[in-house]
């Protein structure tokens, strides 16, 4: 399910000048609390950035008209636009280090692929098409070992659609038949952040759905992908825009998952939840109010973003608001520091 900008399998057009990304170390400061700050970077290119992948020192970004760069601490790289991808909208992407990039882009049909660099954004090369003229893909996840990877895409006439890598990319196959229990009608997934797929730190996979009147969580928890349990969570989605939008596995196994609505993204209502290891049922947590779109976690660090601004817990602790700017997509690069990413190809610097 596409979002933005914001209808759901909207056609993607626009262009972008090959603009200078700034480091990650603006000067300006959106606000302070207690959970740190977010310096607001510069916009780099006429983009909503909503793929996200932290390397060392530093970041690749991508989004809207065919945009895709790096960045990092103390230096500022070039946008990136493959030649043929000007149309593509980037929402999924994996660094496997800096040099070697593999970014999905979201459509329905043919607007669904994935593009490869392997010298640094230099050249790329498209590898994979849906072929599915019903498909449409979301998220794109890869285990620690760079080999295993997973493409979640909205139900078909076999239901969702998951494909699994076992050699990097190379090629991809379908999960078989009868794995992941039916959708119900008018169930999907939102391609906001490519945060609702997620891996645990024991193979667990799981992911995340709106747009008929329950947010569920689809998880298989014994590491092997053989079996899928469902749960509902207390995020509303009575309305096609509503539901659960990203979701994230914590050191220990347990998930955390975030929502609303992106049409009403300052309403109020339940916007974050959370399972136990091992548990049976997600609990709401007290968080500041608004729309989220993306969230991550590293040790007790908690990071979620959405058009209502951003988010953090540190240690264990309350929710608090970290700025009112709007970004799509968040990730952590240790426990102090985080990188945002948005419209107007945002970029944000979130620092404890």
């Amino acid at each position: 399910m596409i979002l933005p900008d914001l209808t759901r399998r909207t056609a993607l057009t626009g262009s972008a000048a090959a603009l200078v990304v700034p480091a990650l170390s603006g000067p300006s400061v959106a606000g302070v609390r207690s959970a740190g700050h977010v310096e607001m970077l510069e916009p780099g290119a006429v983009s909503q950035l909503r793929g996200l992948s932290i390397i060392r020192h530093g970041y690749w970004a991508s989004g809207s008209n065919g945009v895709l760069y790096q960045g990092g601490r103390g230096r500022s790289l070039a946008v990136v636009r493959p030649g043929g991808a000007e149309s593509l909208d980037f929402r999924g992407l994996h660094a496997f280090d800096a040099d070697h990039v593999l970014a999905m882009s979201a459509g329905p049909g043919t607007a669904s692929q994935l593009w490869r660099t392997r010298d640094g954004g230099r050249t790329w090369a498209a590898e994979v098409t849906n072929s599915d003229p019903d498909g449409f893909w979301d998220a794109l996840v890869f285990a620690r070992d760079g080999r295993t990877g997973y493409i979640l895409g909205d139900p078909t006439g076999e239901g969702f659609t998951l494909l699994i890598t076992r050699d990097g990319g190379a090629s991809w196959s379908r999960a078989p038949q009868g794995l992941i229990p039916a959708p119900a009608a008018g169930e999907a997934a939102f391609a906001a952040s490519n945060g609702c797929l997620a891996l645990g730190p024991k193979g667990q996979l799981a992911f995340c759905t709106g747009g008929a009147g329950r947010a569920r969580v689809f998880l298989s928890r014994d590491g092997r992908l053989q079996r899928f349990q469902i749960f509902e969570t207390p995020i509303p989605a009575e309305s096609p825009s509503q539901g659960a939008f990203a979701l994230t596995f914590g050191p220990h196994g347990e998930l955390w998952v975030c929502g609303g609505d992106f049409k009403a993204p300052t309403a109020k209502g339940v916007n974050l939840a959370w399972l136990a290891p091992g548990g049976e049922a997600f609990q709401a947590v007290d968080a500041p109010p608004g729309y989220l779109s993306s969230i991550a976690t590293t040790g007790a660090t908690v990071l979620a973003t959405g058009l209502s601004g951003a988010l953090a817990s540190r240690d264990g602790g309350h929710f608090e608001r970290l700025t009112a700017q709007p970004y799509n997509v968040a990730r952590l690069i240790d426990r102090k520091t985080g990188v945002l990413g948005g419209p107007g190809g945002t970029v944000g610097l979130w620092r404890a």
